[in-house]
């Protein structure tokens, strides 16, 4: 799939499209829709589809955005807003299937709600580091969940629940008990 680049020349028109598109590093790919019919400007469809080239699925194109997505593969907004992370690396495929699904079926019933949705099905890269500052560095065979508010200083607030329900996640966003601190 080929795409476009700006010569290094062009650093001011970089520039100007950084600011006007919200980019703020690289590498970053943006998604823009086709013309209107009336002419103008292209919609903005996704600005963050690093995660998308990255794991090579292009299943969903054009690549709206969703509330929820796998954290190793896309993190993209984790210092906005804030995060349920339901980490789930040593299930075995059945349970992880079950909570990448209940994630996605509570994501889109609180879409509205301002925060964003991760899960981890596998270890390394971000996920990792996510659990070290947690000091939740022992990957275990159990479910865990956390609402992660960088936001707020680097709070977040930690729940030892394993059986998930989506009304056990509902009543951890809505009650997350006490707040702890990012190391």
């Amino acid at each position: 799939m080929p795409f476009w680049a700006l010569p290094f020349e062009e650093r001011q028109t970089k520039g100007d499209l950084s600011k006007y598109f919200g980019v703020e590093g690289i590498p970053s790919l943006i998604m823009l829709g086709p013309v209107p019919a009336g002419g103008g400007d292209r919609p903005l469809i996704n600005t963050s589809l690093r995660g998308v080239i990255e794991t090579g699925n292009f299943s969903e194109f054009p690549f709206y955005p969703k509330p929820y997505s796998e954290i190793y593969t896309n993190s993209d907004g984790i210092n906005t807003k804030r995060y349920l992370v339901v980490f789930c690396e040593g299930c075995d495929d059945d349970e992880q299937a079950e909570v990448v699904e209940l994630v996605k079926t509570v994501s889109e019933k609180m879409k509205d709600q301002n925060m964003g949705f991760f899960y981890a099905t596998g270890p390394g890269g971000i996920v990792n580091q996510v659990r070290k500052a947690l000091r939740m560095e022992k990957n275990t065979n159990d479910v865990a969940m956390v609402l992660l508010d960088i936001p707020d200083s680097g709070g977040y607030y930690l729940n030892t629940a394993t059986d998930l329900s989506e009304s056990v996640i509902k009543a951890f966003i809505a009650s997350p008990g006490k707040r702890r601190q990012l190391d």
